[in-house]
């Protein structure tokens, strides 16, 4: 359990959690709906608004709104609309913005409802992912992480080592067929091998740990990567989904949504991304966790819990998963037809080997300024060391003193 949840009385959370929930079960005469924000879009989109139906057949005096946003807007949206009365009541993101919005006032502590008990639906990371500075402000819907997508057409047996992934470029660009493809110079993909040669973004205060002998190892293992023509230097997603259907990839770094890139007939699995044969670590993705989470603002804070924990619920957790393919954080929703499913379960475990993002503020400075020097690594406009010191000056003037 996160320390955000051992602060308050269990008799006191049960309690409160009883009572949103009779509440929401009872309902009032005339009261608006729960306004529920999302960009939610294709599967996922549909499964939420079957969650969202069964919840309003359910409880009619006390219904969900949904509202989808466009995503490219969603957190510009968020951070304008609450503080002005016009935002929602409850929305879906991932866990990496909760730093910004709990220091600008926009997110509801929600430890008081959640008693031990109730906290054991959820993984332990996902729910840690929710927490932040000693409080918990969300639940997690699913989480998401890369994983190594096989043409099992192209690659006879897993892969286990980055040195296998080496070993296996010759045949196969003799071929014309390139071992990988991902967004190289994206820190999201080179983050599996950052973590990988044991290095990180952020310590563990919160501060830039960026150009550490770590970082520069992995760096210079990406530019091997397209030096030895194991990955191709210009592919970003759309990229590669393309070289992947058409052959010329025999795998590809992504995470569960990439299941709806991979064209009808193309022999495929999911496995745990490889050790990095360097220093024997295994290849660790960020974690991000989508949850569902509570303005400030929201004008019946018990109704609201009564709706996230019906949306975040086991119940409702598996029939996410078989409808839209989320890898659900429920334990409890696996115990049934979900746990034979080759595909959550390669992502289920990939979870075991994954760094959950940081969702401090700073965070947000790094992703630019990390991919521009990658790129100039990959290239070969830049020596690792000093691309990586320009980021760690760059970040440095953001810190806090």
């Amino acid at each position: 359990m996160t320390a955000a949840l051992s602060r308050s009385r269990p008799a006191a959370r049960a309690a409160a959690l009883a009572a949103a929930l009779a509440l929401a079960a009872c309902g009032r005469a005339g009261d608006d709906a729960v306004t529920l924000w999302h960009a939610y879009s294709g599967d996922e989109r549909a499964a939420l608004e079957d969650e969202a139906a069964r919840w309003n057949r359910d409880h009619p005096e006390r219904t969900v709104r949904l509202v989808a946003v466009p995503y490219d807007a969603f957190a510009d949206k968020i951070t304008s609309a609450i503080p002005n009365g016009n935002g929602p009541d409850l929305f879906v993101y991932s866990h990496d913005r909760v730093g910004d919005w709990v220091a600008s006032g926009l997110l509801e502590p929600i430890e008081f409802w959640i008693d031990g008990d109730t906290a054991a639906t959820w993984a332990d990371d996902a729910l840690a992912a929710m927490a932040y500075r000693g409080s918990l402000w969300g639940l997690p819907l699913a989480v998401k992480s890369l994983a190594l997508y096989v043409r099992t057409d192209l690659v006879a047996a897993a892969l286990t080592t980055t040195d296998e992934l080496f070993a296996m470029a010759p045949g196969l660009r003799a071929r014309g067929v390139f071992p990988l493809s991902y967004p190289v110079d994206d820190l999201y993909g080179h983050a599996a091998w950052l973590h990988g040669f044991g290095g990180q973004t952020l310590d563990a205060d919160g501060r830039a740990a960026i150009a550490t002998p770590e970082a520069v190892a992995a760096a210079a293992f990406a530019r091997e990567l397209v030096v030895r023509e194991v990955v191709p230097r210009d592919a970003d997603v759309a990229l590669t989904a393309t070289l992947f259907n058409e052959g010329k990839a025999a795998m590809a770094m992504s995470g569960p949504w990439f299941q709806g890139d991979i064209a009808g007939g193309v022999p495929w699995t999911v496995t745990t991304l490889p050790v990095v044969s360097a220093t024997g670590r295994p290849a660790a993705p960020f974690l991000g966790a989508e949850g569902v989470l509570m303005s400030a603002r929201a004008r019946d804070k018990d109704a609201a819990i009564a709706v996230m924990l019906a949306l975040a619920g086991d119940d409702a957790a598996g029939r996410r998963a078989r409808r839209a393919r989320q890898v659900v954080p429920n334990p409890r929703a696996y115990d049934g037809d979900l746990a034979a499913d080759p595909v959550l379960d390669a992502f289920r475990r990939q979870l075991d080997a994954s760094v959950a993002m940081p969702a401090v503020p700073l965070m947000r400075a790094v992703w630019t300024p990390y991919k521009n020097a990658l790129g100039s690594v990959v290239s070969g406009a830049s020596r690792p060391a000093d691309a990586l010191d320009r980021v760690a000056s760059e970040i440095r003037t953001y810190e806090a003193p």
